[in-house]
């Protein structure tokens, strides 16, 4: 065992691992969203039918979280991490590899990047953290750690949009791969091993059955609120991730244009996350959870501007405020409710309930568009869920819990 400071430095870096790890794989849901109307050219299809590869991952991505949580219950996260990174590599040099097949790509990217994602980000992400930091310090930790996906979009996404026309899909998806096979896992391991050697992120003892504190989950109404709350940001979450490039270069939308907005979004994502983490603190987490659903649908609504300025940077503004928000004061409601046990799983099914969501509104988006030509239907229906979210938020968790994580143990503070 090491010393205090010692492992304090570990603390640090393994946040610092949790960023880099989130930055780096918002690149499996942006080499996809840039490439996505060459993509459909490419296997001479509609959109509605490639966008079934994306469904799929938003769906199967939501069954692996529960998965994920039981491996971070039993495994540790790190672990899990490294399961993740090993196959989004996997999965993207396999699809660049199979460039003729749509049914290869549907497959692979809808199961294989799914679980890389699930592995990667939000479920072990915010295990990590809750074994890592004191209960007062795991909000602010977590946002700083999930900040990672914030600056994905303020660095990586205008990357991707600018490199989009001079290079080939085949190309994009073949780098990505090796690089999250390669180096990611590699880092991963090393910090796996190093944790391990510093007595942290180690899985948690059990002192109550599982069996009783499921009982006790699915008697608190908080939880269903938490539920409902996370199938809206799901739903608008997968509609940015897919169908708002598309959205706007059928607007007619300048690249320089599109590129600043995604930027802005993750500028202001990054801001938010920190903010709510700060938040949190301070502020009853109920009515400020409420308030970023009430701004996503805002952001909805201001898509369907007949103003350029609005459904781009002003979208991006709004939605950027509200984005990470709603993730991290989720995972702080789960992890402070559901005991030790279970609350790795309790989060992964929330995120089922979120893919759900997603996957719905991926192909949902498609078929209003293949039908229509438009994304207005769907982005009005997306609006109104998130104004149900908001209002669930602010009268399903009036009432406390019953402190079904009273027993969680604390690993290390930071």
């Amino acid at each position: 065992m090491q010393s205090p400071t010692l492992q304090r430095a570990m603390v640090y870096r393994l946040v610092a691992l949790g960023f880099l790890v989130m930055f780096l794989s918002t690149s499996i849901k942006s080499v996809y969203q840039v490439y996505f109307s060459q993509l459909a050219v490419h296997f001479g299809t509609g959109r509605a039918d490639l966008a079934w590869s994306g469904s799929l991952f938003m769906l199967v991505t939501g069954l692996m979280s529960p998965l994920c949580g039981a491996l971070c219950d039993r495994a540790g996260p790190l672990r899990t991490l490294l399961a993740g990174a090993l196959a989004g590599g996997a999965a993207l040099v396999g699809m660049a590899l199979a460039p003729q097949s749509l049914t290869a790509f549907v497959l692979i990217y809808g199961i294989g990047a799914a679980f890389a994602l699930a592995a990667m980000t939000y479920v072990p992400m915010g295990m990590l953290v809750d074994r890592l930091f004191e209960q007062r310090k795991k909000g602010l930790a977590y946002a700083i750690v999930t900040n990672g996906t914030a600056v994905g979009f303020i660095v990586l996404s205008p990357f991707w949009i600018w490199l989009q026309p001079k290079v080939d899909w085949t190309t994009a998806f073949l780098v990505t791969g090796l690089v999250l096979a390669g180096p990611v896992a590699a880092l991963v391991a090393w910090a796996s091993k190093a944790a391990a050697a510093s007595g942290l992120a180690e899985p948690e003892r059990r002192s109550t059955s599982e069996s009783g504190a499921w009982r006790q989950v699915c008697s608190d109404p908080g939880f269903y609120a938490l539920a409902l709350g996370f199938l809206g940001c799901g739903a608008t979450m997968a509609f940015i991730d897919v169908h708002l490039v598309p959205y706007w270069q059928d607007a007619g939308t300048p690249r320089a244009q599109m590129g600043l907005s995604m930027s802005l979004l993750g500028v202001l994502e990054l801001a938010s996350g920190l903010a709510t983490g700060w938040l949190a603190m301070r502020c009853s987490k109920r009515m400020l959870l409420g308030a970023f659903y009430a701004l996503r649908s805002l952001a909805m609504l201001m898509l369907l501007s007949g103003v350029p300025v609005v459904h781009t940077v002003g979208f991006a503004a709004v939605f950027g405020a509200s984005y990470l928000g709603t993730v991290v004061l989720t995972s702080m409601y789960c992890f402070e409710r559901y005991g030790p046990q279970v609350k790795g799983r309790v989060f992964g099914v929330l995120f089922l309930v979120h893919q759900l969501g997603a996957f719905a509104s991926v192909q949902f988006g498609a078929w209003c568009y293949d039908l229509t030509g438009s994304y207005r239907l769907s982005i009005m229906l997306l609006a109104s869920l998130t104004v149900l979210a908001a209002i669930a938020s602010w009268i399903g968790l009036r009432h406390p819990s019953r402190d079904l994580g009273r027993d969680t143990a604390l690993v290390a503070s930071a």
